[in-house]
């Protein structure tokens, strides 16, 4: 691990600030500033953010207060042509009136499929957050999806001569937004904000981080960067060291404007889109600049350990329970399972306290399953399953997601967990 001391955060940096800090980037990178800068910085609009209808057919999740709201940006790609649209961006709340803590999710880019992006929700993830007592905002960004036509600025132009600092400070720039919209919230904390992105989006959130959003607590850097053809050339992306020195500038970032803000970096053994060799150095040049930075180089994972943040969540989980308990965020998002009932047999189907040939047909499912696997059920009759990553997780979510009924689970692997209460 790579690990740095760091001091008191500090303030949000204005518009003129935040096209200083692109500069800098520039100057760290080795290329010309030019006096029209100003013009083709991004920056993002201060118009409110306004609730959106839910698409026909979809159904939000009651249990977790899914919401969708539109938030108005515009920024600038690379060639000084501005884009801009309203974000559509997915939120989650814990039950009460707050106010809750903050965390940002950024998503990450398929430049051939970025036309083809959904609302981004990160379901598993936003749980684990709410579980935790945090509100939970996942932005689709300009150049994806419904807002591909907006243009895409975030594209780095070319492999050979990429173009990753104004990229970059797109994305940033809408981070920062939909932030600041959510701040203006009467159930948000202002003042307890995290950030969090993977891939494009786990870069993005540390260039965010850099220009020192207020109430910026902790920043999480799932397997970032830009650029790559994990087929042709594995672990090998474009521009590795203007990459290195871009990293660089934004630890200067961090360390002059948020020096207490606390930085969580996880990548894998068998990232194939940047191989560790490469995530080392750039965590070295972020964290010579005296920013803190806790560094986590985990195991191999699949054939790609970049899908690491959505394909297993079991293995990051406990590590940002343990990253972010000494923030204050103490209460735990991993789900423990319930002590073991020895009474009842889990093969034993009569045993289950739901009736029904729907409840009855999802216990077999649940007992075919491969472990890991767990089984939940609510006083309403409903049930859910899972298995895989997050099983438990995944179990009560599929149960509860649209009841007002709390749902429990009621096995997990080869254990009933479930007692019957006198």
């Amino acid at each position: 691990m790579i690990r740095t001391k760091g001091l008191r955060c500090g303030a949000l940096l204005p518009a003129s600030m935040q096209r200083l800090l692109l500069g800098a980037a520039l100057l760290a990178l080795g290329l010309p500033v030019f006096a029209q800068l100003s013009e083709a910085t991004p920056a993002a609009s201060a118009a409110a953010a306004t609730s959106a209808p839910a698409a026909d057919a979809e159904r939000l999740h009651l249990d977790v207060r899914e919401q969708i709201l539109r938030v108005p940006v515009e920024v600038q790609d690379a060639f000084g042509k501005p884009s801009k649209g309203e974000l559509l961006v997915t939120t989650f709340r814990p039950a009460g009136a707050g106010p809750f803590p903050l965390v940002l999710i950024s998503h990450g880019r398929s430049t051939e499929k970025r036309a083809e992006y959904k609302r981004q929700r990160y379901e598993t993830a936003a749980r684990y957050f709410v579980r935790k007592g945090f509100a939970v905002a996942v932005p689709l960004r300009l150049g994806y999806g419904e807002l591909a036509e907006a243009g895409d600025p975030e594209s780095s132009i070319s492999c050979s001569e990429p173009r990753f600092v104004p990229a970059l400070a797109a994305a940033a720039a809408q981070i920062a937004a939909v932030v600041k919209q959510m701040q203006q919230q009467a159930d948000i904390d202002a003042t307890r904000v995290l950030l969090l992105g993977q891939s494009v989006g786990g870069m993005a959130t540390v260039a965010a981080s850099a220009a020192g959003i207020p109430g910026l607590l902790a920043s999480i850097n799932f397997a970032g960067g830009h650029g790559g053809d994990p087929i042709k050339h594995p672990g090998e992306p474009c521009g590795v060291k203007q990459l290195q020195r871009l990293y660089r500038a934004y630890g200067e970032g961090v360390a002059k404007h948020a020096p207490q803000l606390k930085s969580l970096w996880v990548y894998t053994e068998n990232d194939r889109y940047f191989a560790p060799r490469h995530s080392r150095a750039w965590a070295t040049a972020f964290a010579e600049t005296g920013a803190a930075l806790d560094y986590r180089l985990l195991p191999a994972f699949g054939d790609d350990g970049h899908a690491l943040f959505t394909g297993n969540s079991d293995s990051w989980q406990p590590l940002l329970d343990e990253f972010l308990a000494p923030l204050g965020f103490t209460v735990p998002g991993v789900i423990a399972a319930p002590p073991a009932n020895p009474d009842v047999a889990v093969q034993d189907e009569q045993a289950l306290p739901v009736s029904g040939s729907a409840a009855k047909d999802a216990y077999r499912k649940f007992l075919a399953a491969k472990k890991p696997r767990a089984f939940a059920f609510n006083a309403q009759g409903r049930t859910g399953y899972a298995y895989g990553d997050a099983a438990m997780s995944r179990a009560l979510a599929f149960c509860q997601r649209y009841s007002s009924q709390t749902c429990q689970l009621y096995a997990v692997d080869d254990t009933v967990v479930w007692s019957k209460q006198p």
